[in-house]
């Protein structure tokens, strides 16, 4: 339904909403709006045409795969704005559909400079990223061993790809990045033996033993601490009681996860003591937020104290209202609805809205919600919060405003942005090129 509507707003004056417009329809798969969508990827106006471009590659049809394809055949395009754009877009659409077009698209970049081009580059394999079993193994394993490419963001990522699609892996090869590689490059590599079946690293115990206590940085270490939690090694047991006081929230949580996995249930009672004695805001958050076996009645109202303490950061306030929701909705309820209307960072209002959600039998009206009659227009964030969580009213609030033919630009353009962000694109992740993650704010 959201989409047909959109489809009325591809002729939109304003050209922020053709744009968002465009990816909805094609998100939709509404092959009809192909020969539209082509014409805004040509649009006189980038903020229209990038975003139109973005959306070929989520209709995927086979004339938007050679419009993309065309746009980086040269070294021109490969260095352009629309290049950037027409990359992710390429990488997005669906290996079966894709053909040979991604690894035709790949050899091109061993020729021409590697910084000029770096920028495509990313976004074509942040992009792939977003599709499970590539097939472009021989591609990807020639760009890696290309010596003139040494970014690490560029290796971590082809690592990211290559790793989990390869037959045989390079013990050596992968030794050398655990010891001297790039932290990008070595995380790669970690979150790649975390994810597969854990007796597989039964070689690698020493090396990810030595990650998790020394790594550098929080995230390598508590990938590296996944790693042995999901192979049950006892000794990372230690490493996670040491975890345990990180000043790194996912580290932190990552800890508790550990002792509680290869722990079992005896460890949960030391667990709970060792949270209701913390006393620093951002480690109670990932505390509270880890913790996820059954709360005691003790912890829940302590979680509660915390939920309606003004003093606590309100993301520290949103993860205790959540745990007290695994043992009491009724009660977590209330401590939810007041904290959505009080948060504004865009995280912590999706939290709360999920939570909600969970927490009811059913959704609350927007106006009790929000303490008043209220246009989600006007508050953007809580709008997607809420969307991505199903509010049933935020839904029909977007109908509406794309309905209303005296809709102003801005409520149209803030509810078909809403709607991308919440249910089909909401960024391009941490290694995307400015030029890139503009497009997808």
């Amino acid at each position: 339904m959201v989409a047909a509507d959109a489809a009325q707003q591809l002729d939109s004056l304003d050209p922020e909403t053709r744009g968002e417009a465009a990816i909805i329809v094609a998100a939709a798969g509404c092959v009809d709006q192909e020969p539209r969508l082509l014409e805004l990827a040509k649009d006189p106006s980038p903020v229209t045409s990038h975003r139109a471009t973005i959306a070929l590659g989520l209709l995927a049809t086979p004339q938007a795969i050679t419009f993309l394809e065309g746009i980086l055949r040269t070294i021109e395009g490969r260095t352009s704005d629309q290049g950037v754009v027409a990359a992710f877009a390429l990488g997005l659409v669906p290996t079966d559909r894709v053909d040979t077009s991604v690894a035709r698209t790949l050899t091109l970049f061993e020729h021409g400079s590697w910084k000029r081009q770096h920028d495509i580059f990313i976004s074509l394999l942040i992009g792939m990223t977003r599709q499970p079993e590539r097939a472009e193994q021989r591609a990807l394993q020639q760009l890696l061993e290309d010596e003139a490419n040494r970014a690490a963001d560029s290796r971590a990522l082809l690592l990211q790809l290559l790793l989990p699609i390869a037959q045989n892996h390079d013990e050596r090869e992968l030794r050398r990045i655990l010891r001297r590689g790039s932290e990008l490059e070595r995380l790669a590599v970690v979150n790649w033996m975390a994810a597969r079946p854990p007796a597989e690293n039964k070689p690698w115990l020493d090396d990810l033993v030595r990650i998790a206590k020394r790594g550098d940085g929080p995230k390598l270490r508590s990938a590296a601490l996944l790693a042995l939690t999901r192979y049950r090694h006892l000794p990372a047991l230690e490493i996670a009681a040491h975890a345990l006081q990180s000043s790194s929230p996912a580290e932190c949580s990552q800890a508790l996860a550990a002792m509680m996995a290869i722990g079992g249930a005896s460890t949960h009672g030391a667990l709970e003591q060792h949270l209701l004695n913390e006393r620093e805001p951002l480690r109670i958050q990932a505390l509270m937020t880890g913790f996820l076996a059954p709360p005691s009645k003790e912890l829940v109202e302590h979680a509660i104290e915390i939920a309606t303490n003004p003093k606590m950061p309100i993301a520290t306030r949103a993860a205790a209202a959540e745990l007290v929701g695994r043992r009491d909705k009724k009660r977590a309820a209330p401590l939810l609805r007041d904290l959505f209307r009080i948060a504004t960072d865009p995280q912590v209002l999706t939290l709360l809205a999920r939570a909600l959600r969970r927490a009811e039998d059913s959704p609350t009206a927007l106006s009790r919600l929000m303490g008043r009659p209220i246009s989600l227009t006007k508050h953007a964030d809580r709008w997607q919060a809420l969307l991505a969580a199903g509010h049933g009213e935020a839904q029909r609030q977007v109908l509406t405003v794309l309905k209303d033919g005296k809709s102003s630009d801005d409520d149209v353009r803030t509810a078909v942005k809403a709607w991308r962000r919440a249910m089909i694109l909401n960024s391009a992740g941490s290694f995307a090129p400015e030029r890139l993650a503009n497009y997808l704010k």
